[in-house]
């Protein structure tokens, strides 16, 4: 047999100096825990089809971490990355919905004081890294604030919400630009031929400085910093217009009335006064935390909190607004929810508003505390025995179409079509993870399978 016993001490050594806290929210108690530390302003984090984690830092450095061992690797640095302004540099990141097969990614970034691009990456597996730079859209222009940067991907699409540059806000209603816009295109960077505005990236306008931007529901919902009042958080509709620098919040003034009513204007689902600044947001879909089931969560920079706001059924409206961890982490600059119910945060303390401890900056996972790690309702398919040593056998339900295993450094070391059967005698002794994938290739579940 082979042995495992020091991989579980120090696995258990780790575990137990986590320092855990507590949301109760009545029937539901969610533990925070700080799972990554020292790094350095994490600007976007992505929940990719390997199971991993990957953020960026402002600086340039891509990384990702491991949502089960917490194992933060550092992947790449880009060279041309320019820091300057208020937090401007690298910012976000997305990886292509068949990333396992491609390898594709795609980051925004500055590499001037006057312009950003986007570029799509290859991920290198054998060798941690990325390879084949590939310009997606250049010469954006950028400003030392106010540059937006979240990007989505849906079907073959790419979405990104790009604010006015800071000093130039009638650009967000310049169709000639591209700034204080949502942008939609192909994931070769070429114009889609069904955008509203033939020739033009542009799917919507009128945006101050959307800083973050989800998919669900069949929505896509954005979050958007005011000036010292009215943020939002818009539903982007396609040839809408979102109103600034004319309007701000709803349409309530006489101005904003007229104007709005001129140009098709959308008003926010939700806004907030005086300013919070909220950044990045996340649709929960998942019964491991069921007060938070269909709910945005939304990270806040200027008033350092995790905000709910609960959806009605449809996800067109918000119904109820709930507050969390004021003050106790500091600047959150992103939140991701990952398919097995947890939530993962991150801090911004170290960027220019910021006032950092010596621990920051951090990841913090949110989790049901009587669930552990695995969503129940995602558990229909059976793996045994674990721990294995010569064949692992997966019973499914009928919603694994693949499987692919990886161990504990993210290599993987099996892929296939879904079979009963995986010989495992020949792996190496250790932890490793079973990653269930659906027919489009995307995540179902994942696994942790220890190997003796």
């Amino acid at each position: 047999m082979k042995k495992t016993t020091t991989l579980f001490f120090l696995v258990s050594l780790f575990l137990n100096s986590l320092s855990y806290s507590q949301i109760n929210l009545g029937t539901t108690i969610v533990q925070h825990t700080v799972v990554a530390s020292n790094l350095n302003v994490p600007w976007d984090m992505a929940y990719g089809q390997d199971g991993w984690i990957w953020f960026t830092e402002l600086g340039g450095n891509i990384k990702r971490m491991n949502p089960d061992t917490y194992q933060v690797q550092q992947v790449f640095a880009i060279s041309d990355v320019v820091l300057f302004g208020f937090s401007v540099g690298l910012h976000s990141i997305i990886l292509h919905p068949d990333f396992n097969t491609n390898h594709y990614l795609y980051v925004h970034y500055t590499y001037s004081t006057t312009t950003s691009k986007i570029v799509r990456y290859e991920y290198d597996v054998a060798n941690n890294t990325l390879l084949n730079p590939t310009i997606i859209l250049g010469a954006i222009p950028a400003g030392v604030s106010h540059n937006g940067s979240r990007m989505v991907i849906l079907n073959d699409k790419l979405f990104i919400s790009l604010g006015d540059t800071y000093n130039n806000s009638p650009t967000a209603q310049n169709l000639n630009t591209v700034n204080g816009k949502v942008l939609r295109m192909n994931l070769d960077g070429s114009i889609p031929t069904d955008n509203p505005i033939p020739g033009s990236y542009i799917w919507t306008w009128g945006h101050r400085n959307p800083q973050g931007l989800c998919y669900g529901n069949g929505r896509l919902y954005s979050s958007e910093h005011g000036t010292g009042a009215n943020d939002e958080v818009n539903i982007i509709e396609q040839n809408r217009n979102y109103g600034w620098p004319t309007v701000e919040g709803v349409c309530n003034t006489g101005a904003e009335i007229t104007f709005c009513t001129a140009n098709n204007v959308k008003e926010p689902t939700w806004s907030w006064s005086p300013s919070i600044a909220p950044c990045g947001i996340d649709l929960y879909q998942n019964t491991a935390i069921p007060e938070w089931n269909n709910s945005l969560l939304v990270a806040v920079l200027k008033d350092k909190k995790l905000i709910q706001l609960k959806l009605n059924d449809d996800g067109s409206q918000v119904v109820q607004q709930n507050m969390y961890l004021t003050n106790v982490y500091g600047r959150l600059r992103d939140v991701v929810a990952i398919p097995d119910g947890r939530i993962f945060i991150c801090t911004s303390n170290r960027d220019y508003a910021g006032s950092p401890i010596a621990a920051d900056d951090r990841i913090i996972e949110l989790k049901n505390q009587a669930l552990g790690t695995n969503n129940p309702e995602e558990n229909k398919t059976k793996i045994y025995p674990v721990p294995s040593d010569n064949v692992l056998n997966i019973d499914s339900d009928g919603s694994i179409s693949f499987v692919v295993l990886t161990n504990g450094e993210g290599k993987e070391v099996y892929s296939a079509k879904y079979t009963t059967s995986i010989d495992v005698s020949k792996l190496a002794a250790g932890v490793y993870y079973l990653q269930l994938l659906n027919t489009e290739k995307r995540l179902v579940d994942k696994r942790k399978i220890v190997i003796k």
